[in-house]
């Protein structure tokens, strides 16, 4: 460990709110996953906030949001490709771990009416649309959880289409280009 090197701030990932007011309570920054939590992001964050106690690293209150989000050209490509993250889900949850289906293996998959559930409710935590429909969402998520940041991730099959709901969210934004 390198005696000339400070260490970065030390950010607790949570779930819950027992995660944000562990936060809270050691003055640490605080990291919601939005992207699988059952636990209501909202509720978690503004826990964080009001209960935080500052301390020598992070004298203010830090908080990002990490959110699932795919982003197309229209709300029906991007509903053909978030298939992908929905067949996952459904594996998972049965303990079936594999490899993220294409689009077309996820659409012709037997979904079972137990499925069709856990995929609605996953839904609930996933932002799938077109650009301007995703920032709506994300705007309305940032604004109910006050959060500082967002860290985004994208579960699509296809890296071409993965790129480019990154390039689409990041010009909804406004954020510059990386290449």
């Amino acid at each position: 460990m390198p005696a000339d090197v400070a260490l970065p701030p030390i950010w607790l990932l949570g779930s819950s709110g027992y995660s944000a007011e562990l936060a809270a309570a050691v003055g640490m920054g605080f990291a919601f996953a939005h992207h699988f939590a059952d636990h209501d992001a909202a509720s978690a964050m503004l826990t964080y906030r009001a209960h935080f106690k500052p301390s020598e690293a992070m004298p203010e209150p830090r908080a990002i949001l990490a959110v699932a989000a795919i982003a197309a050209d229209s709300d029906a490509e991007a509903e053909r490709i978030a298939a992908s993250a929905d067949l996952h889900f459904v594996r998972r949850a049965k303990g079936e771990f594999v490899p993220l289906a294409s689009p077309q293996e996820a659409a012709a998959y037997p979904y079972a009416p137990v499925d069709r559930q856990r995929i609605a409710r996953q839904r609930e935590r996933l932002v799938v649309g077109s650009a301007a429909r995703a920032k709506a969402r994300l705007l309305a998520l940032i604004e109910a959880t006050r959060a500082d940041e967002l860290m985004i991730t994208t579960m699509v099959y296809d890296h071409a289409a993965r790129r480019h709901s990154y390039e689409l969210l990041a010009e909804v934004f406004d954020l510059p280009s990386a290449g």
